[in-house]
């Protein structure tokens, strides 16, 4: 499912590529990765048919967990894989910035 490009130095449990030394100093990269891998199961989950249960009852104590429908999974990955790529331009070293244009008249 995820191709594993030169770029990245490793994976997550279940594939999501990620660069190690920013995964290990920018906390907001690190919860960005983690949600993907997370999300990564849900969808998984969704196309095996969801056979989640959605709430328990244990005794007199109960709890209920929402599920997510296929778009709203595609909807949350897009905005994830989006966010992860903006961090990962903005603070690799390997981005490239335009410091200047000299203009010369030969």
């Amino acid at each position: 499912m995820v191709i594993q490009h030169n770029y990245y130095d490793a994976q997550t449990e279940h594939g999501i590529p990620y660069l190690t030394t920013l995964y290990k100093r920018s906390f907001e990269y690190k919860t960005v990765v983690d949600d993907l891998d997370g999300l990564y199961v849900a969808r998984q989950g969704v196309i095996a048919g969801g056979g989640s249960v959605t709430s328990y009852t244990i005794g007199s104590r109960s709890l209920s967990k929402q599920t997510l429908s296929a778009s709203e999974i595609l909807k949350l990955w897009d905005k994830l894989m989006i966010e992860k790529r903006r961090l990962e331009l903005g603070k690799s070293s390997n981005a490239r910035k335009a410091v200047g244009v000299v203009l010369r008249d030969w």
